[in-house]
């Protein structure tokens, strides 16, 4: 499916790989909101078998309603087979997508429809395997410091938080 006319460049970019993917994906970023679409297209490129991951921020966020909103979605990406890991170690605000051992991409985007819809993202699309495996190489070590939350983990999240977020999805166009 091709981004929509409201896309920024950085949709253009980052969507089409994700659903080119054929081996894997990796997306670190600090706020983590796609939108119905860019949603779609994760669940559809994982569900092909495609090895899937998202580093996002743990309890050391600047935004806690954007995390809110964001794990209010996280079951529907597990059932798909997506591997969600929150970095525990402090506020992380690395933003990244690598694919297939090939591409890596570095900037300003994050993963929501402020960034792929309305903001004027800068970033650096390297189609090179050492690039990526050195960018690999970095987010593997971050993963030691992640907490990973597993379809069971999200089904037991504390009530509060389930109340919140089906209020909290108001911030998901809004970001």
């Amino acid at each position: 499916r091709s981004p929509s006319v409201r896309s920024t460049a950085a949709r253009a970019l980052c969507q089409p790989l994700v659903e080119a993917a054929q081996k894997s994906v990796l997306i670190a970023t600090p706020y983590f909101l796609p939108g119905k679409a860019c949603r779609a297209a994760i669940r559809r490129t994982a569900a092909r078998g495609v090895s899937f991951a998202v580093i996002v921020p743990g309890s050391h966020t600047d935004q806690r309603w954007v995390r809110l909103a964001s794990r209010r979605m996280y079951g529907q990406l597990l059932e798909t087979g997506v591997r969600i890991f929150e970095y525990e170690a402090g506020m992380t605000h690395l933003k990244a997508l690598l694919v297939d051992e090939l591409w890596a991409v570095v900037g300003t985007t994050n993963f929501d429809n402020r960034s792929f819809e309305h903001n004027d993202e800068v970033n650096v699309a390297f189609r090179d395997a050492a690039v990526h495996a050195r960018i690999a190489a970095d987010l593997e070590q971050d993963l030691t410091a992640c907490r990973e939350i597993t379809l069971d983990i999200w089904r037991t999240r504390p009530l509060w938080e389930k109340l919140i977020g089906t209020v909290a999805w108001i911030l998901e166009r809004q970001q």
